[in-house]
């Protein structure tokens, strides 16, 4: 590399030469997505694991889930066909400004409404303690979701924005930080900025 010095005053630095690429990477397309949600939820047995008449809280999340009111409402079939008695809660820790109509609202502008889903959309910001880790955190969970014979999380699994960890954005995130509400975002967002 050469140094020289600008007329204008100062030090310049000659950058080396540079070319411009693209990189295309596979990205396989879903042809029918309902029966791809149908073949995964048969695939790990889930009506011999939910049983007829049981509640099925199916959590949508506001993690940028591509077609989630698809995803959501093939899963609320699903239930339905098998006797369940499915429902969706936001499950998106305290996003929406942390209020139930916030909630919903987000849920609404992804498209995830009772009428687009067939199943009643339910939004609290209530919790309750179901438990705590190893460390003694305490566990929350959505009353709503609480009181269901079964959860769904509908995610993705993501690197997370503000941390490196065992454990980032993904299943565990959305039990724990969105069905968690308010109280699970606060608890493990400062949880899992100690630990890393």
């Amino acid at each position: 590399m050469i140094a020289t010095f600008h007329r204008y005053g100062g030090l310049n630095m000659a950058l080396p030469r540079m070319v411009r690429i693209k990189q295309h990477f596979d990205a396989p397309v879903v042809a029918d997505l309902p029966a791809a949600v149908r073949a995964e939820l048969d695939q790990i047995g889930t009506a011999s694991i939910i049983g007829k008449g049981d509640s099925v809280a199916i959590g949508g999340g506001s993690r940028g889930v591509a077609n989630i009111a698809v995803v959501i409402k093939a899963t609320a079939d699903y239930l339905k066909d098998i006797g369940a008695k499915p429902f969706v809660v936001p499950a998106m820790g305290s996003h929406g400004g942390a209020t139930a109509e916030g909630q919903r609202a987000v849920l609404e502008h992804y498209g995830v409404t009772e009428e687009t889903v067939g199943a009643p959309v339910k939004a609290t910001m209530e919790v309750v303690e179901i438990g705590q880790t190893a460390d003694k955190l305490p566990v929350f969970l959505d009353t709503y979701a609480a009181n269901a014979d079964h959860i769904v999380p509908i995610n993705r699994v993501k690197a997370h924005t503000d941390f490196r960890g065992t454990v980032e954005s993904g299943t565990l995130k959305m039990l724990t930080i969105g069905f968690g509400k308010q109280h699970g975002a606060n608890m493990y967002h400062r949880a899992f900025f100690t630990m890393v």
